[in-house]
């Protein structure tokens, strides 16, 4: 279908056009709210600006799209096919992605705020800056996923993370309770009242991180590189610090007494208040 043909039956009123074939369309900038658009083929279609409030696009197929700047406020993208699209400064603001693949995609400061990501398949895809604040992120594939500078406060988040790169971004109150961040880069990130109970984060490097008052609780921390991060009042009670180094770390009112801290490098680190783990007393 060409686009001239589906502008004109939009603008006499039709809205249903599932399973429409538009592979390569260019709507650029087209206005159309409400649109049903789901299982259909827009494979490289040019849809840079376009404004698609509250349209059903569940199932459709949208690899390699150009999605630049697009409205998708409330859209319904179910299960979606986003590999490769470009959704850079998009505004995907309440809408439904769960299942969707965003393999590679491109989504750079979009605006996904309270979006419905559950398990969404983001395996490297390029978050720079990006909103995810109170965003709903269970169950999802952020595997080598960049997410430099992302905001994800207050957003739930469980799935896979190994390999992502979350530097500067601010995860405060974020709940990551159980995720997987394994060799995760978080340097200098923001995790302050953060919930990471249980969370795998062998290997990650945490340099510089914010942690005051996250609470750490059975999280594996093994090797992590902890230095000059601020754990100051974190909860670490049963936390695997094994093989981490703290050099110049903040852990000011922490209870260390059923923390792991097995060649764990403190040099430097602040102490004050800490209640530390009792020393074996020799026979």
């Amino acid at each position: 279908m060409r686009a001239s043909e589906l502008l004109k039956r939009y603008a006499a009123g039709e809205r249903d056009f599932s399973q429409a074939s538009l592979w390569g369309v260019n709507l650029s900038k087209a206005i159309l709210r409400g649109i049903d658009l789901s299982r259909a083929d827009l494979r490289g279609a040019n849809l840079r600006g376009i404004a698609l409030r509250e349209a059903c696009l569940d199932g459709a197929k949208l690899a390699e799209a150009d999605l630049t700047g697009a409205n998708l406020w409330g859209a319904d993208l179910r299960g979606a096919d986003l590999q490769g699209a470009n959704l850079t400064e998009a505004n995907l603001t309440g809408a439904d992605l769960r299942k969707a693949c965003l393999v590679q995609a491109i989504l750079n400061k979009s605006n996904l705020n309270s979006v419905n990501l559950s398990e969404a398949d983001l395996n490297s895809a390029h978050l720079w800056g990006a909103n995810l604040c109170a965003a709903k992120l269970l169950e999802i594939d952020l595997r080598a996923a960049n997410l430099r500078g992302a905001y994800l406060c207050q957003a739930i988040l469980s799935g896979n993370l190994s390999e992502a790169n979350l530097s500067g971004a601010n995860l405060s109150w974020t709940i990551l309770a159980g995720a997987n961040l394994q060799d995760a880069i978080l340097s200098e990130a923001e995790l302050s009242s953060a919930n990471l109970t249980g969370t795998n984060l062998s290997n990650a490097k945490l340099r510089g991180a914010d942690l005051r008052g996250a609470d750490l609780s059975d999280a594996n921390l093994s090797g992590v590189n902890l230095n000059e991060a601020n754990l100051s009042m974190a909860k670490l009670t049963g936390t695997i610090l094994n093989g981490a180094t703290l050099s110049g770390a903040d852990l000011r009112g922490t209870n260390l007494t059923e923390t792991n801290l097995t060649e764990a490098n403190l040099l430097g680190a602040n102490l004050r208040g800490v209640m530390m783990p009792d020393l074996p007393t020799s026979g």
